[in-house]
């Protein structure tokens, strides 16, 4: 019974996200017309009546909202929602074409700041109460009421304006004078540094405290005190016992808070003007391009539910207390 009501409460959440989906972009303030013709911050294109009647009617925008909104469902269900009015291309090419570009500092990102805010919550939390612990926590505790655009913009300035470390925007340089794979795969990794960097700073924090916080509490059960007096070592005792009962609550977290990492690469990429999906979200924004924002909105409503019901269907199998939760409720 509870796990047809998770499945239940999913679809809800998907079908109201997807009417959502459909209205926000028309609440936008003017439409795609009125950006070509001067709303946009591309200059003013002079456009005949003619012509706008027949922009109008090429992306069935001259329709009635009930019409358009059938459309919509239709592309929803076909994973088609026609041409792009900004790209002049189908909105599915360009958005597998941007997305391996998002997939690769969000990955990046992912790996660095679970591994390292799980590796200085352990730390920290073996170190409690200390001045160690107590500097470490106001410093991750102040690191997140920073905002990730401000972390962007202070990598930015410090590493590609003054020091000229790394590249100032782009995925990768244009026109590279070299036929050798190696020297593209590090052009692109210098590019994906900062953006990555800054991801990784932006959701450090979160995952330190959590860690911090669970390992706490675990160092204070008394198995943790009868391994100790047994004479196991410091080291054994933190990945033995603390790390691994520890972790196991922050993995639906982990998961989740990859989600968010998808939705802060949206002010990343646009500091950076990193060519990836986030880039490309705010570039339809602008340019109020119904049938992109269409298309962003459905794969990253897709894939932040994807995430939360795979921490949901995992987090059972790594607790056997929740397992067995489960079983009840399902046998009630």
């Amino acid at each position: 019974m509870l796990k047809n009501n998770k499945y239940v409460s999913y679809l809800l959440v998907l079908v109201f996200v997807l009417l959502l989906n459909f209205w926000l972009p028309r609440l936008l303030p003017g439409g795609p017309v009125e950006y070509i013709t001067g709303g946009g911050e591309e200059g003013v294109v002079f456009l005949t009546e003619a012509q706008k009647a027949a922009m109008l009617e090429y992306y069935h925008l001259d329709q009635t909202v009930g019409v358009q909104f059938i459309e919509y469902l239709k592309g929803i269900f076909t994973f088609d929602f026609g041409l792009s009015i900004n790209y002049k291309a189908p909105v599915y090419t360009i958005i597998i074409e941007r997305l391996p570009w998002t997939i690769c500092i969000v990955g990046i990102s992912s790996i660095l700041s679970i591994i390292i805010g799980l590796l200085a919550g352990l730390y920290s939390a073996w170190r409690y109460p200390g001045k160690t612990d107590r500097s470490l926590f106001l410093s991750m505790l102040s690191l997140s009421t920073i905002p990730e655009f401000l972390i962007g913009m202070i990598l930015l300035i410090s590493m590609s304006v003054k020091l000229k470390w790394l590249p100032l925007s782009g995925a990768q340089t244009a026109f590279l004078r070299s036929d050798l794979w190696i020297d593209h795969a590090m052009d692109i990794a210098r590019h994906a540094v900062l953006p990555a960097l800054t991801l990784t700073i932006g959701s450090l924090a979160g995952i330190y405290l959590l860690m911090r916080n669970e390992a706490i509490r675990v160092r204070n059960e008394p198995y943790i005190e009868f391994a100790s007096a047994k004479g196991m070592g410091s080291r054994g005792i933190v990945f033995q016992h603390i790390a691994r009962n520890a972790a196991l609550p922050l993995v639906t977290m982990i998961i989740i808070r990859m989600g968010a990492l998808m939705a802060g690469s949206i002010l990343v990429e646009t500091v950076f003007a990193y060519p990836g999906v986030g880039k490309l979200l705010q570039e339809a924004i602008l340019a109020r391009d119904y049938p992109l924002l269409h298309g962003l909105f459905l794969m990253m409503t897709l894939f932040v539910l994807l995430l939360n019901l795979i921490a949901d269907i995992i987090y059972p199998y790594l607790d056997p207390r929740i397992r067995t939760a489960v079983k009840r409720g399902e046998l009630g």
